[in-house]
């Protein structure tokens, strides 16, 4: 009886990890750095800011696709200087609400992925997918 009911924790344990891992929003610690590599390719955007805060991190999507929001602040002329040296903001006019300058990046050697980058002021929200 002892050794089913250790089975039974051990496989509970074994399905929650894999749905953390696998299916929830929570981006995992060791996750953390290939998710953000992902997001920034995707969008061929150049590494965050140096002096960039990472305050929020989350991820979607299933095996056939997935989506990396990233929220981060900084300095405006960190992130003047980060819109410069990113490929995907080039050719790229942000549509401006609000003060919330919403820039749509769909690089055009790769259908299967982009998004957008809203910027408001010192904070910056990273919205790519794949599929």
């Amino acid at each position: 009886m002892r050794i089913i009911k250790i089975l039974s924790v051990l496989l509970f344990l074994g399905i929650f990890f894999l749905y953390l891992n696998f299916f929830s929003s929570f981006v995992m610690p060791w996750q953390r750095d290939d998710a953000i590599k992902a997001a920034l390719s995707w969008g061929q955007l150049k590494e965050l800011p140096h002096d960039a805060d990472i305050i929020h991190l989350e991820k979607r999507g299933s095996m056939f696709t997935r989506q990396f929001i990233i929220e981060f602040t900084s300095s405006e002329s960190a992130i003047k200087n980060w819109i410069l040296k990113s490929r995907g903001f080039r050719n790229v006019k942000p549509e401006i609400k609000n003060e919330i300058k919403t820039y749509q990046i769909h690089p055009k050697d790769g259908d299967a992925y982009g998004g957008k980058v809203e910027i408001e002021g010192n904070r910056v929200l990273i919205n790519m997918s794949w599929s």
